[in-house]
């Protein structure tokens, strides 16, 4: 929708809004002093009647005094009546009235109530005004009145504010449009007509809106703009040129380094899997397997060597990481295919391992294959660092943060730990940094915790680190848990 129309509805409901307001007040006003008036009017008859009927000696006679001033009366119903007397006998009230609520001498009661369903009026306002006499000690005079009138002028004066309402809206809209044409339309166009000429790369629009307001001022901003835009292409061209030529004579020596880092990140993450390949393959020519367990270990050597293949292919990705193809995936689930690849390759060293699932149902919408390969890094660091004999314990856990302990929130927590000889407070800075080791040359590049830490941070989370000198270590990988909403919106 565009602008003037926008201001023309916003201006009308305004308007609209407001009559409605000023006449629902002022319906509610005359209604509150209709009410009042009836109220009164009853009072003063009554207390009127009463004081004439207490003159009088007996209840005959206040009877047909009373018959007399209701022949007077249109819209009001006035009777003498006994409150002690049933309801609806014919001394009796309109409605039974207790004790303790009768009005004594010189006082009055006054109620709405419905006399009947059947009763065709609806609601009345009775009124009960102590009026004794000789024979009728509980004597009263009753007047009731019904409020129909009351809804009637409800209608009426709603009817009113709807035609006053749409009158003054169908001459507001003309008024606003003819204004909010000339004084908005206008312009606006101009200004949209030249801001798509300079999109599309004419720097040479100028906008002429010969005024002193905000369009005035966004006219002018939009030459200058327009101006310094040609200016600074040109200079841009020039640079990118320059760049040109610069690149040309560096990519020689980019070439070079970038093959080193490559080949250093290609021999680490091939090892993995080659590591997995080796130890299966061991285990299958010390002749120990048999039946299913060759075939296992068969179809575990097949993966990985696909799994080599999948690491050959996206390497060279590494530096310019992709955003990760997530799905939804149980916890536990990714921690036991990590223990079941490694848990050959533990066996040889002599080193045991344990699934801990603490949270079985704990779930993660995340990249099943990145989080393996950074779990593959951390267990193969612990089976590493472990002694014959020692025990390597994978977990599953869900965790609430709190503000002062890191990024708040709830976390799935992935944990390895090991009973190894520890990490040094001197070497804990540094494990992360890439190309860092502390194992014997060979045995590492010093790229699977950097790896490990990278594909945590890009699924939102991060990587604890716990470790004293003999006493083992822990990597605890936080990952944030996400609703179910949320995973389905990301997935798409």
């Amino acid at each position: 929708m565009r602008l003037v129309p926008k201001l023309a509805m916003a201006l009308l409901a305004g308007v609209f809004l407001v009559v409605v307001a000023f006449a629902a007040w002022r319906v509610r006003g005359e209604l509150a002093q209709f009410d009042r008036d009836i109220r009164r009017d009853h009072r003063v008859i009554g207390l009127t009647a009463a004081a004439a009927v207490s003159k009088l000696p007996t209840r005959q006679d206040a009877t047909r005094l009373v018959e007399s001033i209701d022949a007077s009366r249109e819209a009001m119903h006035i009777r003498f009546v006994s409150l002690s007397q049933p309801a609806g006998s014919a001394l009796g009230p309109l409605t039974p009235i207790p004790a303790e609520q009768r009005p004594r001498p010189g006082t009055w009661l006054q109620q709405e109530q419905r006399l009947s369903s059947e009763t065709p009026s609806g609601d009345y306002l009775v009124t009960h005004v102590a009026a004794p006499v000789a024979d009728a000690p509980d004597g009263a005079i009753e007047l009731s009145q019904p409020l129909a009138p009351r809804r009637g002028y409800i209608s009426r004066g709603v009817s009113n504010v709807l035609t006053s309402s749409a009158v003054m809206l169908v001459v507001c809209g003309l008024i606003v449009s003819l204004i909010g044409a000339r004084l908005v339309g206008k312009p606006v166009s101009d200004l949209i007509d030249a801001a798509r000429r300079i999109g599309a790369g004419d720097f040479s629009a100028t906008v002429v809106v010969q005024r002193k307001d905000e369009f005035g001022e966004l006219a002018r901003a939009l030459s200058s703009m327009s101006t310094e835009l040609e200016a600074a292409r040109r200079e841009m061209t020039e640079e990118t040129e320059a760049r040109i030529r610069a690149h040309e004579q560096l990519r020689h020596a980019e070439r070079l380094v970038t093959l080193g880092h490559l080949a250093s990140v290609l021999a680490h993450e091939i090892g993995t899997p080659l590591n997995v390949v080796a130890g299966h393959a061991k285990l299958i020519a010390t002749g120990k397997l048999s039946g299913d367990a060759v075939r296992e270990s068969g179809g575990t050597i097949g993966s990985q060597c696909e799994r080599m293949t999948q690491i050959v292919r996206g390497i060279l990705d590494y530096a310019r990481r992709k955003t990760p193809r997530r799905i939804w995936i149980p916890a536990g689930d990714l921690v036991q295919q990590v223990y079941d690849l490694l848990r050959g390759l533990a066996e040889q060293r002599g080193v045991s391992m344990l699934v801990e699932q603490l949270d079985s149902g704990a779930k993660l919408f995340a990249d099943p294959g990145q989080l393996q390969q950074a779990l593959i890094n951390l267990v193969l660091n612990a089976i590493q660092a472990s002694r014959s004999g020692s025990q390597v314990r994978l977990g599953v856990s869900s965790a609430r943060r709190a503000a002062d302990r890191g990024p708040p929130g709830e976390y799935v927590v992935l944990s390895v730990s090991d009973q190894g000889p520890g990490i040094s407070l001197d070497s804990r800075e540094q494990i992360f940094e890439p190309f860092f080791t502390t194992k014997a040359n060979g045995e590492g590049t010093g790229l699977g915790l950097s790896v490990a830490r990278d594909i945590v941070r890009e699924h939102g989370g991060f990587v604890e680190v716990a470790s004293a000198p003999d006493e083992g270590s822990t990597f605890r990988l936080y990952l944030p848990q996400r609703a179910e909403d949320d995973r389905e919106s990301s997935s798409r």
